[in-house]
């Protein structure tokens, strides 16, 4: 006893160290040496049970899913068409997509119907399809840009009677009473009236597509496309895109480069040629191989110095490198 408090008991023998006394320690009880002390019937009851909730789980969600997916309350029954243009047949998409009437709007894939559309519909320019729950799926659509009025003119090829089947007598007589009647002079009438182009008009999209359900609009410039051996159908691609964009974004660069408006475009598909008409009556050709900056800079460059603005010129080919070729009017190469 030290002052009345009574001395903490040694854990060992003190050493030089002044920490020497030391609180007294619960003692560990390893790990391989714990008793097992439960009960193995409570033990096995519990494992019962959480196994037990487990599959009440598992058969509420199974029942959950097979009710999302199966019940007619989440199968698709509406499809509105939300449009921009009021000359789009809405109809003709809804009976695209009536086979989806009836699926789960769960297991509906938003893009296939997308791509389904747009393979049966090119001319829109973008198409968004959107879940109305329960039962209801809504598709946006929005058309290409109108950018010209077209004209297309075809003549239908000449068909060939087909000789008459027989022996070679009843040929022969056949050619003598052709012959004898002079046949040939009422054909060639015929003909010419064939080789007559026919003329169609409809309205051009940003793509290229003929739209024929349409009026021609008056504020936009015409292009014209000839020599063609058919009639062309509703939404047909006339003008490749590519073609379209060297148009469009020649027509833009000589606008703001000259300051010029261009009115009409005469597109040669086969020669790889476009014919830019100017509101001065003045033509420029230049081909779709090359690059129509540099045609159009090479006019831009001689056509004040030359003073071709002051010559009644008919056209103006720029499409040989370096060269400037030009016709006045009322001459022979104004054709």
């Amino acid at each position: 006893m030290i002052f009345g408090k009574k001395r903490p008991e040694r854990l060992y023998y003190p050493t030089k160290s002044r920490w020497y006394r030391r609180p007294r320690r619960r003692p560990e009880v390893r790990s391989s040496r714990k008793i097992f002390s439960h009960n193995i019937r409570t033990h096995f009851t519990r494992l019962l049970k959480d196994a037990l909730l487990y599959v009440i789980i598992g058969m509420v969600f199974v029942g959950l899913l097979f009710f999302l997916l199966f019940s007619s309350r989440f199968s698709i029954s509406r499809i509105e068409i939300a449009r921009d243009d009021l000359h789009i047949d809405s109809s003709a998409v809804t009976n695209l997509l009536a086979d989806y009437k009836g699926r789960s709007i769960f297991t509906f894939s938003k893009s296939k119907v997308s791509n389904l559309v747009r393979e049966a519909y090119p001319e829109f320019a973008q198409i968004e399809v959107k879940k109305l729950f329960p039962n209801t799926i809504k598709i946006e659509l929005k058309t290409h840009e109108i950018v010209a009025n077209i004209r297309l003119y075809y003549v239908l090829p000449t068909v060939e009677a087909q000789p008459p089947e027989g022996n070679k007598e009843d040929l022969k007589i056949a050619e003598d009473i052709k012959a004898a009647f002079d046949l040939e002079s009422g054909t060639k009438t015929e003909d010419k009236e064939e080789l007559t182009p026919i003329e169609q008009k409809a309205l051009l999209n940003r793509i290229g597509q003929a739209i024929f359900d349409r009026e021609e609009d008056l504020q936009l410039m015409t292009i014209t496309i000839d020599g063609l051996s058919q009639p062309i159908q509703d939404r047909e691609v006339v003008i490749p895109e590519v073609s379209m964009d060297y148009i469009l974004n020649s027509m833009k660069y000589f606008t703001n480069l000259m300051q010029m408006n261009v009115v009409s475009v005469h597109y040669l598909p086969i020669a790889r040629e476009v014919h830019l008409k100017t509101e001065g009556d003045l033509t420029l050709w230049l081909s779709t191989m090359k690059d129509y900056k540099e045609q159009i800079d090479k006019f831009h460059t001689i056509y004040k110095v030359a003073e071709l603005d002051k010559e009644d010129l008919a056209y103006i080919d720029l499409r040989i490198k370096e060269k400037i070729i030009y016709c006045p009017r009322k001459a022979p190469c104004d054709r």
